[in-house]
């Protein structure tokens, strides 16, 4: 077979493929002998049906599969060996076959047309001017964090009137334009938590109420998307989109989470017996431990950050036009021209951020490595047993262990994403000796929402 590689633009070149019987005959007759090896005809003995009737029958399949078996692996194998970094995959080039006879084949050519990575070169320095996000934990948010202990650890007790943060279990019955209940329409037992409503007016019908009372709600207001509406009234979801109009909710039961009280038992629940004594170290412990738990959010944004700013400094180019024909011919489901254009930019920005993530990873030498790879898997798998109160595995139970997660493709995955994710952060820090940020909560959950 000879592969022959021809230019055609800045980021798109051609292969012309060419093949010889000598290149796909060995490959046809093993198949062919295969097929009639196993093949079964009317007035044959199995195995002995002529090869004229098995070449006659599935000759041309058999060598339509050939030949695309040996394009396949080699062009992967030209593409590895000449490093050629490519986006997407080949693409067959339009009529570059047709010339091709394939009831009686001799030399065969195809072309493909290849999209090819652009060449990045960036500049990570403190020039940047990234800084490192610190979420600013005052006495308000330690106090939330309080009150959400006291609640978690509190008691659910009945209550005679419903206030804004309990929970009412009752009745979902469907209405009729007239409001009278509807004949054969839903009737479903649910429960709704007065504090996750957002619609004011319907958390002002439900607030107040006594065991007995009826109330009407429109079941899109107290609900969250379809697939939260469709748990509360019992229904599937493609009966959700028929549902219109008032319901009755008929109120059965009003409970109400008391909290515990901020003293030593509370304490001793979050922290352990006597790991605090005083309501002062509680309140501090608590503040290290939000501290700690937004520093790892901090990383995550802090990368997020550099990346954003470091593809806003860097310029280069995609092969934007085999781009759309790939998209366009690789989609699982039809899309028009129209629809790629409309979408393409926001493609192109995601590619472009990944294959910048991707040469940063390769120039610094940050991939994650076999030894590191195995390393985690086993901290995994020792992690899991001490959560639950066990001896960790050793040895070759721990390795064996180990090898059964790393041998699942999408758990090998996370785990190398998460070590480059840390490479990536360290590295960050390293280079670009960040200053610390000192922001308000609320402006924090902004930025990991935008960063």
């Amino acid at each position: 077979m000879n592969i022959e590689r021809v230019e055609t633009g800045n980021l798109t070149a051609i292969l012309n493929v060419k093949l010889t019987p000598e290149d796909y005959a060995p490959g046809v007759e093993k198949a062919l002998k295969e097929q009639r090896k196993n093949a079964v005809l009317p007035g044959f003995r199995p195995g002995q049906v002529p090869m004229t009737l098995i070449k006659k029958r599935v000759g041309r399949s058999v060598l339509v599969h050939e030949v695309e078996r040996l394009i396949d692996s080699n062009l992967r194998e030209y593409l590895q060996t000449n490093a050629i970094r490519v986006l997407g995959q080949p693409l067959p080039k339009p009529d570059s076959s047709s010339a091709n006879n394939w009831d009686e084949p001799g030399e065969l050519t195809f072309a493909y047309e290849l999209g090819l990575a652009p060449s990045i070169e960036f500049d990570l320095s403190e020039k940047l001017g990234v800084e490192y996000p610190v979420v600013d934990v005052d006495d308000e948010l330690v106090q939330r964090e309080v009150a959400d202990m006291q609640r978690r650890f509190g008691t659910v007790e009945d209550a005679e009137v419903s206030a804004d943060k309990d929970m009412v279990l009752g009745d979902m019955i469907e209405l009729n334009s007239d409001g009278t209940i509807k004949e054969g329409g839903i009737m479903n037992r649910t429960s709704m938590s007065l504090e996750f409503i957002e619609d004011e007016a319907s958390k002002a019908v439900l607030s107040g109420k006594r065991v007995g009372d009826e109330v009407i709600l429109d079941p899109h207001k107290v609900s969250k998307g379809h697939d939260d509406l469709a748990r509360m009234l019992g229904v599937d979801h493609e009966r959700v989109h028929a549902v219109d109009g008032n319901f009755l909710f008929r109120i059965a039961e009003i409970k109400r989470m008391v909290p515990v009280a901020l003293d030593q038992e509370l304490f001793d629940r979050v922290y352990g017996k006597d790991a605090v004594s005083d309501e002062i170290g509680f309140r501090a412990k608590v503040k290290e431990g939000l501290e700690n738990m937004f520093r790892r959010d901090s990383d995550r944004i802090f990368k997020r950050l550099v990346m954003k700013k470091l593809q806003e400094s860097t310029s280069f180019e995609l092969p934007d036009s085999f781009l759309k024909r790939w998209i366009q011919e690789t989609s699982q489901n039809p899309v028009t021209p129209d629809q790629i254009e409309e979408s393409y930019s926001e493609y192109a920005n995601g590619l472009k951020r990944q294959l910048l993530e991707e040469r940063v990873i390769e120039k610094y030498g940050l991939e994650a490595k076999g030894e590191e790879l195995d390393a985690f898997a086993k901290r995994y798998v020792s992690d899991q047993f001490m959560q639950y109160g066990m001896p960790a595995p050793e040895g070759e139970q721990l390795q064996q262990m180990a090898a059964r997660i790393l041998g699942d493709r999408e758990q090998i995955g996370r785990i190398r994403n998460t070590i480059v994710e840390q490479k990536l952060n360290t590295h960050f820090k390293a280079l670009l000796s960040p200053k610390e940020n000192k922001v308000s909560f609320d402006t924090f959950v902004t930025l990991a929402r935008t960063a």
